[in-house]
Parts: C-alpha cells; structure tokens; sequence
C-alpha cells in the first residue's frame, strides 16, 4: 500500500483496466464501427436498387452498431481512458443482391460473435469482471442479431429468391 501512495498520480493509469484490457475495447469500438458502416453501405445500395423496405432495416442495423461501439467507449471512459477514434477500412458499394446481403449479414454476426467470446474468455481468466459483464452485454445482443439474420436466412430458404419472393420480403423488411 505504501508503494501505491508514493507513486505520482498518473490519469492515464487506473489500476481496474490494463492495458490489454484497453486494446480489446479499441478493437471493439473499432469492430462495431466498421459493422455500422458495411450495413450503411449495404442500405444505400438497396435503396438505389429498389429495395426500400430492406434499405430502412439495414440503416437500423448501422444506426445499432454505433451504439454498440458506444458501449465500449463509455467503458473506457469511466475508467479514465480516452479512446481513440479508430481508422475504419473501405466498405463495399456493390452487392450482388438482397439474397447475398442477407447471407454476408449472417457470416459477419457470427465473426462478432466469436471476436466477443474471445474476448469474453480472456477477461474471465484474468478475473476482470467488470469487463466480462460487458462482454456479457455484447454477447446478449449477439443472440438478437443472429435471431435476426438467421430468420432472413430462413425465409430465403424456405420461400426462394425469385422477384415476387423477394419483393415480398423486402416488404416484410420495411415493417
């Protein structure tokens, strides 16, 4: 204890999150980030293909990422860390269709998915179970998207992907 008082406080410095800690939620602001912007970027391109209904839900999905970065960032602040505002990479402008967004959506919930668990495993074994609650609250919301993305997966599946099919489904997507 005597050791801690000598030390110059140091606001970069919290004793409850090192600095690995600190990296995961970099990355994660990072990872979310670019999730928001690949949905944004699948919107425009079936709103300029016609397909509104679909176009309004994955501006929903985008507008969600961003909170879900948010949460990471709120984390680090609250422990006197200043994030960083990441470097996002170039999301596609092109896709080859409502059928192929809808299956590009699910393979990237379920990599979220597995970058959550890592990270959840990780803060469990160093007993950090103020970021594991966090990882928790990542991974409850992991469940709704692939509910999400696999009932759209399903219904491709089950109902087909001619025009009327998806139409039909771009409908349903609107709301």
């Amino acid at each position: 204890m005597a050791e801690l008082l000598k030390r110059p406080y140091r606001k970069s410095h919290n004793p409850m999150i090192d600095d690995h800690c600190i990296k995961n939620l970099q990355y994660r602001i990072q990872q979310e980030e670019e999730s928001s912007r690949l949905y944004l970027s699948m919107s425009m391109w079936l709103n300029n293909e016609g397909y509104t209904g679909a176009a309004k839900l994955w501006k929903s999905y985008s507008d969600e990422e961003m909170t879900h970065s948010n949460w990471a960032r709120e984390y680090l602040l609250a422990m006197g860390v200043t994030p960083t505002v990441p470097v996002l990479a170039v999301q596609p402008t092109t896709f080859e269709g409502l059928p192929a967004i809808i299956r590009a959506s699910y393979d990237h919930e379920i990599v979220v998915t597995k970058q959550i668990k890592v990270m959840a495993t990780g803060a469990l074994k160093e007993g950090d179970h103020m970021l594991y609650e966090l990882c928790m609250r990542y991974l409850k919301e992991q469940v709704e998207e692939h509910d999400k993305t696999q009932t759209w997966v399903d219904k491709l599946n089950t109902f087909g992907e001619d025009k009327i099919a998806l139409r039909m489904l771009d409908e349903e997507m609107g709301g």
